[in-house]
């Protein structure tokens, strides 16, 4: 596959003749899959009402399980603890936060198929076919049924049934969010290491930074955020509950490891073009000093200036190359929001036994 740069500011153009060759495609027998929809986004679609309030509604239900689970709670004579309200708070911020988030990345990733359709040799149904899997209702389903053994194990242990029924019961409504985010941005991931270890050639700079690849590395970032916006507060407000702490520990980690390596096959060729234009840099160098080193004299140098000048215009353009899909700075803030969020849950997973 080879990147090619549309036109500057014909992305809606490259949209509508896409869209208009899909007629086209159909009588030659090339037919594309309609729009893959994840299950949160088929459930909002069906329920009537709108969506805005749809989405805030389902938002509540871990209030209601608070509400629940101190009907049940007469240990707690002095009122609900303020940690089980920030921990609530958190876990409605995180079905929020996956509803709309389900629906950008679905949004932007049609979005990146168009572009990608007009940046590689292969036709649409084969640049859908990279990202296959994303409207499964089976793996949330099985993410969910997983997850929802997993939870209740304290308060099992504890002789809890009751409250072991509430947080099932529970898990059942909000984990359908929670988990068709993270399959989602599973999904994603996989399809951009399908992408990266493709044979993807990426097109010679011609002054794009990221050689075309920004919108690669925005989508994948945008994963990044929904699973980091919603997991890490609710493990940070719970970590008295062990199966919580557990769980969305893992899936930090996980995404975490899926984000650099979805991006790390892209990573190292553009790492490869940026070399290939300093080699034609070092080339053109070693023309003009070849001939300096034998005649070191103004006149040679003079004969040369060209030379050297369009060399070091290539070594300028080879260093404004970026090796990632986005630039440094979101490169950097990953790196240090990431290594912060696991420290701090490292730390505060040491310190619960203390009470601090």
């Amino acid at each position: 596959m080879r990147y090619r740069e549309p036109p500057s500011g014909a992305g809606e153009a490259v949209a509508d003749a896409l869209h208009g060759a899909r007629t086209s495609d159909v009588a030659a027998g090339r037919t594309t899959r309609p729009p893959a929809a994840p299950p949160t986004e088929r459930i909002l679609a069906a329920l009537p009402g709108s969506r805005p309030l749809l989405i805030v509604v389902w938002g509540l239900v871990p209030w209601l399980n608070l509400a629940a689970v101190a009907l049940l709670a007469p240990s707690w004579p002095g009122g609900i603890p303020w940690g089980e309200v920030l921990n609530r708070t958190a876990t409605s911020f995180a079905v929020v936060l996956s509803l709309w988030g389900v629906s950008r990345i679905t949004e932007e990733l049609r979005r990146l198929q168009v572009r990608l359709t007009d940046s590689v040799e292969e036709a649409r149904p084969d640049v859908e076919h990279l990202f296959r899997g994303l409207d499964s209702v089976t793996a949330p389903l099985v993410l969910l049924a997983a997850t929802g053994v997993v939870l209740p194990l304290d308060e099992m242990v504890r002789a809890e049934p009751g409250a072991a029924l509430i947080q099932g019961v529970t898990w059942v409504v909000i984990g359908i969010p929670l988990c068709t985010a993270f399959w989602v941005y599973v999904a994603l991931q996989l399809g951009l290491i399908r992408l990266g270890r493709g044979h993807v050639t990426l097109r010679d700079y011609d002054g794009d930074r990221t050689l075309g690849l920004q919108p690669v590395g925005r989508l994948a970032f945008t994963g990044f955020w929904l699973i980091l916006g919603s997991v890490g507060p609710v493990v940070l407000t719970g970590l008295s509950d062990l199966p919580v702490t557990l769980v969305g520990a893992g899936v930090l980690v996980a995404a975490v490891a899926l984000f650099f390596l979805s991006l790390s096959d892209l990573h190292r060729q553009m790492v490869a073009v940026k070399e290939r234009e300093r080699a034609q840099a070092t080339e053109l160098y070693r023309q003009a000093y070849r001939d300096l080193r034998g005649a070191p004299t103004l006149d040679v140098l003079q004969q040369h200036a060209g030379l050297l000048g369009a060399a070091e215009s290539l070594e300028r353009r080879a260093e404004r190359i970026q090796e990632w899909p986005f630039d440094e700075g979101t490169f950097a803030r990953v790196v240090t929001i990431a290594s912060s969020a696991g420290a701090t849950i490292l730390a505060r997973l040491l310190l619960a036994p203390t009470g601090l």
